[in-house]
């Protein structure tokens, strides 16, 4: 029979005094992060010279969970203890503890967006699906099925004329050509070297470059889980900077990467304007540059449509070709990052000179003159 185990030391409970504390959090629990990205801090909320309450909040990379301890009408009227026992003396220590739920401060800085008013028609249309007869319900899904979406039918018209030009003999003939060269970046079609192919000037203007000296030296000396770059790729690019001596190189680089970082937000917006949208959070320079050069010049000013997402789409794969090793970038990691398929991901960077060699998940630049040429069925509209 096992011996019993014996109190050995009850610890009061003092008020005003810190406490061990045990928390929960409200949706789920913590993932796996560092002990040294992970940080708890015990706050105190006032108004004015009274105390209103004690607030528990921890910090795990770049989140932030707080909430309030011991708060409700039962931890007003009874404290919390834990019972922690010694397995080779089998003695017991009685410790009071503090309690909190945490919950995401996110959910204190989303915005309550008003509920949109229904159209007269598209009231009665509800209402006879779900009161109406049968007729009626028919009579409204047909109505509804024959509606006209006119901003579905003026995009395809405008990636329609876009697409094509008519020849001298009327002919319908897509200029493919001329459509690539809007998408991709300039670069060097008779280049005997890989290294000859493009100028980083005709990427990002130059100007722009010498504009971002005080960013990039503030990123390279700044921790990657202390930068506003979600992406965890670009983020391993910069600590692989980090990681080696300073040289003009890296500066450059870092140059690239904070301009990849509004070109990948951009491509993950759904926003149909780009005008105010934040697309970076380390500098207004390159947000600016990006809104102005990918907009859509056919359709109204900072528009963002399916030529803004492909012109992005091939100077991000060009610019993660720059900053690699070699000219080569992991065909799986840009397809998770971009949020694309590999098809797709492996159609673009063909437009942009890169290949997939056979049996790899790798794309590689690769000479002009050595890569075939685009069929003519290529089609930019290629299904996710």
């Amino acid at each position: 029979m096992k011996e019993k185990a014996t109190i050995a030391k009850v610890y009061p409970r003092k008020r005003n005094t810190a406490m061990p504390t045990l928390l929960k959090f409200q949706n789920g629990q913590l993932g796996a992060v560092s002990k040294d990205s992970t940080q708890f801090t015990r706050l105190q909320q006032k108004r004015g010279k009274e105390t209103n309450a004690n607030i528990a909040m921890v910090t795990a990379s770049d989140q932030i969970y707080h909430g309030v301890m011991d708060v409700g009408e039962a931890a007003a009227l009874t404290d919390t203890y834990i019972c922690v026992r010694n397995k080779i003396t089998n003695k017991l220590r009685i410790i009071p503890i503090e309690q909190a739920t945490l919950s995401n401060h996110i959910f204190n800085t989303l915005e309550q967006k008003p509920l949109p008013t229904l159209t007269a028609e598209h009231t009665r249309a509800v209402l006879m699906k779900q009161f109406g007869g049968r007729k009626a319900a028919r009579f409204a899904a047909n109505q509804e099925n024959n509606k006209v979406n006119v901003e579905v039918l003026k995009n395809d018209l405008d990636n329609t004329v876009r697409e094509a030009v008519f020849s001298k003999e009327g002919e319908e003939q897509p200029d493919t050509q001329h459509n690539f060269d809007i998408l991709r970046p300039k670069f060097n079609k008779d280049a005997k070297k890989v290294e000859e192919m493009y100028d980083v000037h005709d990427i990002v203007p130059a100007d722009l470059l010498e504009r971002l000296d005080e960013e990039s030296k503030v990123v390279y000396k700044t921790p990657v889980n202390k930068l506003p770059i979600q992406s965890e790729y670009l983020c391993k690019c910069i600590k692989r900077i980090q990681d080696n001596s300073p040289t003009p190189e890296g500066f450059l680089h870092l140059k690239l990467i904070i301009y990849m970082d509004c070109l990948l937000n951009l491509i993950k917006s759904r926003a149909r304007s780009i005008k105010t949208i934040e697309l970076s959070g380390i500098t207004e320079k390159a947000e600016n540059d990006v809104r102005s050069r990918f907009s859509d010049p056919h359709s109204k000013p900072f528009s963002r449509t399916s030529h803004t997402s492909e012109k992005a789409l091939c100077y991000f794969i060009v610019l993660a070709l720059l900053i690699s090793e070699n000219f080569t970038v992991d065909l799986n990691v840009l397809a998770q990052e971009l949020c694309v398929s590999k098809v797709k991901l492996v159609k673009f960077a063909h437009i942009a000179n890169a290949v997939r060699p056979s049996k790899t998940d790798l794309l590689t630049l690769r000479l002009p003159s050595k890569m075939r040429a685009l069929p003519m069925g290529f089609s930019r509209k290629s299904k996710n």
